[in-house]
């Protein structure tokens, strides 16, 4: 699969559309949203978590089963695919996510780094990996930290298999939004790493499928506006 590389808010990659388009975030139609002000966080250097964690429908871990973790310096690097369907593997301890409020009292998610909690210098220097509970169309995230560096992001099916590759350049404090080509959802996990100096972390994480009642729900759905209905007819005589 080709690797796209994108600059800015939005541009034109080709005359043929990419399976992942980098689109304005006001331009999300998904309402589903990310915090992390559900999850224990703190002032800087926040908590650690070393296992995978909830926030919102989502889980997050530093990578999918099958990926390869590399080092740059002080920056973890992803490489290599998912293997079978996609199941989140954490890091090492003290190398896993982290939560810290950003001065804002806002929390803030960020992957650590290979120097470690609570070492500052391993604060959004990690790579992350999320799993949503039901396939997506559409997702983004405002960046914070942003000093001019790079994104890698892997959009994956729920099978492992890869969607497309992007590299989001020239980042900044700024709002970033994505959409499947067609509208097709089939976007179950992200991953994403980046080389941006002194790292960075996320918050506002949008989506747009919220999920669909299981086929219980659905049954007691119709049997109560079955009722409804049936009431209005009585009501009527």
């Amino acid at each position: 699969m080709k690797k796209t590389v994108l600059t800015g808010v939005i541009v034109a990659v080709s005359s043929l559309a990419a399976p992942i388009n980098l689109v304005p975030y006001a331009n999300l139609t998904g309402t589903q949203l990310i915090t992390f002000e559900d999850v224990a966080g703190g002032g800087a250097p926040g908590t650690s978590y070393n296992g995978i964690f909830q926030s919102g429908r989502t889980a997050f871990a530093e990578r999918f089963l099958g990926q390869m973790l590399g080092v740059n310096g002080l920056t973890d690097v992803l490489s290599g695919a998912p293997t079978g369907s996609l199941s989140l593997q954490a890091g090492a301890p003290g190398q896993n996510l982290n939560v810290f409020d950003d001065g804002t009292g806002l929390n803030v998610l960020n992957g650590l780094g290979p120097a470690g909690f609570p070492n500052f210098d391993a604060l959004g220097e990690g790579a992350i990996a999320l799993l949503f509970d039901f396939d997506q169309s559409e997702f983004g995230f405002r960046v914070v930290g942003g000093d001019g560096g790079s994104a890698f992001l892997s959009f994956f099916r729920r099978n492992g298999t890869l969607i497309e590759s992007i590299t989001v350049s020239n980042l900044s404090d700024t709002f970033y939004g994505f959409s499947r080509d067609g509208g097709l959802n089939d976007i179950a996990g992200i991953s994403l790493y980046s080389d941006d100096d002194g790292g960075i972390a996320f918050d506002d994480l949008r989506h747009n499928v919220a999920g669909v009642p299981e086929p219980g729900t659905l049954a007691l759905l119709g049997l109560g506006l079955g009722a409804l209905a049936f009431r209005h007819r009585l009501r009527k005589r």
